[in-house]
């Protein structure tokens, strides 16, 4: 199942037929078991130290990942990851984690009795059929640029977030899609109330605007890998920290695969050039929901099992669009470098929660001669936008490292106060 979802014949046809549609479909035909499966499974008793986690198309990566791994450590917790691909338990195991396939017998126990479904976006990333009566932490994937879940009204997802009746056919079809979580990670409460309360449904007070796992790193000294289960290859990760100077490009992806780089002009082996004129080293990761192969000439591709967050502080400057990893990269106080040559596009077939100039502390280049221009003038002691003090803090509110800690400290007082009571 990993494998088929992650094909990309597979995924090429599921976004030509439309990815929501699909959905409702297999979601409407399966109706009838999925009600009675949600009954039976809410019953059922869960283990409040008991921990599932798990991340979309069965990565190892992102928040979820960084959690886990800091988690596990923790006495008197038991904390599992829960994923389709063989190889990644193996890894986990051998690391001397604790790893079950999703479909397996443990894989579907450790899931019908946790406590806590801790994961990066979506119920799925674990188990749907089996997170009724469990308590459901989503720690998301970035402090979003572009709107999300109930907020988008175009693109080819809206669909899934239109308001329905509530005990409509459809809106039971989806309730796996739209339930809104116990708890939402967030970086601040500017966020919470800007972005993800509407997104999600849910109230502020149950935002824990705690920052990121996958950022909690960044405040240490960068001697080696967060994991070396979170990079592909140790030997790359090592190079890219000796470089002297590291650009890196990395840019979302875009719901209906528009071409926007070859629209551009745009040319990543020439950005490679530009930078190793200048002594440095590219550094490219395209989204992983993204179907990108360019001639890479010097650049270092990251492959799609590399964290990216694992190399992030290694950047001298960065490039990217409407990813969220400018409001992660911002923390570095380093150079961004916006290349949106679609932004009027994106703007009205996704939608934005901000305006580019009120959020996006940088320049924004609209072709590729205009990122080759800038990108020549950058160097390693360039400093960043003044615009960017004022954007971080209101991301992430004197965030200092410290997430993990934070989230474990909320399980944990829970737990306190459940055996209190008994």
């Amino acid at each position: 199942m990993s494998r088929l979802r992650k094909n990309r014949h597979v995924r090429r046809f599921i976004r030509r037929f439309g990815g929501a549609r699909l959905i409702i479909v297999l979601r409407l035909l399966e109706l009838p078991f999925r009600v009675a499966a949600r009954l039976a499974v809410a019953r059922l008793p869960r283990d409040g130290r008991l921990l599932v986690f798990g991340a979309p198309l069965d990565r190892f990566a992102d928040n979820a990942a960084y959690l886990y791994l800091q988690m596990s450590r923790s006495p008197g917790l038991r904390c599992v990851w829960i994923t389709g691909s063989r190889d990644l338990v193996g890894r986990l195991r051998a690391a001397g984690y604790e790893a079950e396939l999703r479909l397996s017998r443990a894989g579907i126990r450790a899931s019908l009795r946790a406590g806590w479904f801790v994961v990066t976006a979506y119920a799925s990333d674990v188990n749907r059929w089996t997170f009724d009566g469990a308590r459901l932490l989503n720690l998301w994937h970035g402090v979003p640029l572009k709107t999300i879940e109930r907020d988008m009204t175009h693109g080819p997802m809206a669909a899934l977030h239109a308001a329905r009746r509530p005990r409509s056919p459809l809106a039971l079809a989806l309730a796996d899609e739209t339930r809104m979580p116990d708890v939402l990670l967030s970086t601040s409460a500017f966020i919470s109330r800007r972005c993800f309360s509407s997104a999600f449904g849910i109230p502020t007070e149950r935002c824990l605007d705690f920052g990121y796992p996958r950022a909690d790193h960044f405040f240490a000294a960068q001697d080696q890998p967060p994991s070396d289960l979170l990079i592909k290859r140790r030997d790359v990760w090592q190079r890219v920290r000796d470089a002297h100077f590291v650009v890196g490009y990395f840019p979302t992806w875009r719901d209906d695969d528009s071409p926007f780089m070859e629209r551009s002009g745009f040319s990543l082996e020439r950005l490679a050039e530009i930078v190793a004129a200048q002594g440095g080293l590219l550094l490219f990761k395209p989204h992983f929901n993204t179907e990108l192969t360019l001639p890479a000439g010097q650049a270092v591709v990251l492959q799609p099992d590399d964290d990216l967050n694992a190399y992030l502080p290694l950047c001298s400057a960065l490039i990217t669009d409407y990813s969220s990893v400018a409001f992660d990269f911002m923390l570095l106080d380093r150079p961004i470098l916006y290349f949106v040559p679609d932004l009027e596009h994106y703007r009205r077939s996704r939608g934005l929660y901000f305006e580019p100039e009120e959020m996006m502390p940088g320049p924004l280049l609209f072709t590729a001669t205009e990122l080759y221009g800038a990108l020549s003038a950058l160097t390693p002691s360039s400093a960043p936008d003044p615009r960017l003090a004022h954007v971080r803090e209101l991301i992430w509110n004197g965030y200092t490292g410290d997430s993990c800690r934070r989230l474990r400290e909320v399980i944990e007082s829970g737990l306190e106060a459940r055996d209190g009571q008994e």
